[in-house]
């Protein structure tokens, strides 16, 4: 007896690993030839013995027909789609995830995809135009990201019979094994501040020894800050989208938190007070010189990169490390995880370890452990001889 094959009407794709169905059926036009939408062997027998079943008692897939677009959805190009999809996206992600999202369509996707029948448009398509793109992968997952769910969301409205970016390769962000921002040590935090503008050395002390976001720091009021305490309420954001400036709450729940800060930073709140304080809970804590709000883009500009070369430390930074320098100075001098996490509103240590953190070698490594042991244990006793 000859032994069934056991992945017949199958094939997996050598890419993307991901299993499809495949069968010429008597009485059917067109071979079935379709994504199961599985990488598992296992769960795309499962499926392939379902549409057997279906195949032997209907002698068709009447599921699978069910699926296929009406005339009118498959005459809709991409375009028209994504306009539809924004309209409904708009009101679930924030103005500026929203923002993002339409920069990306508008400046790369729908150029190319924009007039191209949404059922029509392929893996091997996507995959090109990806290929294409000049930019670091990072930017390429920012702009495949609305291109995938405009995908999707066909697929899930029947508008499609099947999302070709299942079969796209992922993207891999590649990361340099060199620290091409390192953070700054301590010696070089206190270099930074020896070189800086008076004006703004209240602002650098708060930032290096909180971690706090340059929009974090830019929205805090005077009502969220007790000196007593020495605890900061973060709670709000202030970003800046094509000029327009936008006041509102934290990036995520997590960033929504207190922070402790020591008594250098209380000394430097306590002179900014001085400047900024006019009598209002309500007054910003960090302004410019004009007193306005504080932009990012043109403190790195001003302010960062000159004190940078003054300082001898090279200008290959931006407003975004003094993040990275707290988060790597407290994990290298004994900070519990959990407090650095606290601190800087992650509800994981994932982002902290992945994006932050930065291994700077030291002439002690592996020593504390040993160091620690000795301490704690207590040397057993020898025979005297």
């Amino acid at each position: 007896m000859a032994k069934k094959k056991l992945n017949h009407h199958l094939y997996q794709d050598p890419n993307s690993e991901v299993w499809y169905f495949q069968k010429k059926v008597r009485g059917v036009p067109k071979t079935y030839k379709f994504s199961l939408e599985t990488t598992s062997v296992t769960t795309a027998r499962e499926k392939r013995d379902e549409y057997l079943k279906q195949i032997e008692y209907h002698g068709y897939i009447p599921t699978l027909e069910r699926e296929i677009p009406s005339a009118d959805n498959q005459e809709k190009v991409f375009g028209e789609v994504a306009v539809e999809w924004a309209s409904i996206k708009k009101s679930r992600v924030s103005e500026t995830t929203y923002h993002a999202y339409q920069k990306a369509m508008n400046t790369h996707v729908l150029g190319h995809f924009g007039n191209v029948p949404i059922n029509q448009i392929t893996s091997l398509e996507i995959e090109k135009f990806l290929s294409n793109l000049k930019c670091t992968p990072k930017t390429k997952i920012n702009i495949y990201t609305p291109f995938k769910g405009v995908m999707g969301f066909a697929k899930k409205h029947k508008i499609i019979q099947y999302d070709p970016t299942i079969d796209v390769e992922p993207i891999k962000e590649q990361r340099s094994k060199k620290n091409e921002h390192p953070p700054l040590s301590l010696n070089e935090i206190q270099q930074f501040l020896e070189h800086v503008d008076n004006f703004w050395k209240p602002l650098f002390i708060f930032m290096f020894f909180t971690g706090v976001r340059i929009g974090e720091a830019s929205a805090l009021k005077w009502k969220r800050v007790d000196l007593k305490k020495g605890i900061a309420k973060i709670h709000r954001n202030l970003v800046y989208i094509e000029g327009k400036k936008i006041y509102k709450s934290t990036k995520t729940d997590g960033s929504h938190r207190d922070i402790m800060f020591f008594p250098p930073v209380n000394d430097a709140l306590l002179e900014q007070k001085k400047r900024t304080f006019k009598g209002s809970l309500e007054d910003f804590v960090f302004l410019n010189r004009k007193g306005a709000n504080i932009h990012r883009h043109t403190l790195n500009r001003t302010v960062i990169k000159p004190t940078l070369v003054k300082a001898g430390l090279g200008e290959n930074r931006s407003i975004k490390d003094t993040r990275a320098s707290y988060i790597t100075n407290c994990l290298d001098n004994g900070e519990r995880m959990s407090f650095v996490q606290r601190q800087v509103g992650h509800v994981n240590t994932k982002m902290i370890i992945e994006h932050y953190y930065r291994n700077v070698s030291a002439p002690d490594d592996g020593s504390r452990l040993a160091e620690a042991w000795h301490s704690t244990s207590i040397p057993p006793e020898t025979e005297s001889g």
